[in-house]
């Protein structure tokens, strides 16, 4: 039975839910966490205020909007998958494993993610500023929400009281950069029942981690 004695050993992970507005982020992402007894966070809680105020009154934020945003959450991903380590998470992977765990400290977060140089930012893989710190450590996949217009623009509509407007959507899908084919990504259709999403993207998730383990990263 291997045991995890020190933090470095457990290879952290930090996972990204991501996809444009309405595509059921925080519900999968809820789920998928609860599936793997995991703590999980709304990224759309960790914006700034003055990004909230924007988006408040119809205006998409821009990438001067968005870096303090997407810092925001590598650097709560790090603290989290920490205080997950101290708190007994990871020590012990093969009886983790065997209780339906990832065998590794991990958080869900939920995050636009649109373009690559933003989930590059959210991975620890851009360059970092001087003065601060990375963690590449805390390894980052990302679960890819995919719909179609059609379906986006209908859940928007059917939605009250949330910043997103109906006519930022445009201004998400021409920013998107698909994700599918950059590794560590797992991707999930949309218009599928709520179950079937669930449980793809806890398959896809298992997978990737897997296959992580496998490799001893």
């Amino acid at each position: 039975m291997t045991v995890a004695t020190d933090y470095a050993d457990t290879k952290p992970l930090l996972i990204i839910v991501m996809g444009p507005a309405s595509c059921g982020k925080s519900t999968i992402g809820e789920e998928l966490a609860d599936s793997l007894h995991i703590p999980f966070y709304d990224g759309d809680d960790l914006h700034p205020k003055a990004n909230v105020d924007k988006m408040s009154a119809g205006h998409p934020l821009n990438d001067d909007d968005r870096l303090p945003w997407l810092k925001l959450i590598r650097a709560h991903g790090e603290a989290d998958a920490r205080r997950a380590w101290e708190n007994g998470d990871g020590r012990n992977p093969d009886k983790e494993r065997a209780e339906g765990k990832l065998g590794r400290p991990a958080i869900v977060i939920t995050c636009s993610a649109l373009k690559k140089w933003y989930r590059d930012i959210l991975r620890g893989d851009a360059e970092v500023p001087p003065g601060e710190h990375n963690h590449p450590k805390l390894r980052t996949i990302f679960v890819y929400c995919k719909g179609s217009e059609e379906l986006l623009k209908a859940r928007i509509a059917a939605r009250v009281g949330h910043f997103m407007k109906p006519n930022m959507l445009a201004s998400q899908l021409a920013t998107l950069e698909d994700p599918s084919n950059e590794p560590g990504v797992v991707v999930v259709d949309i218009a599928a029942s709520k179950e079937e999403v669930a449980e793809r993207a806890l398959s896809g998730t298992r997978a990737v981690v897997k296959e992580l383990d496998a490799r001893g990263l």
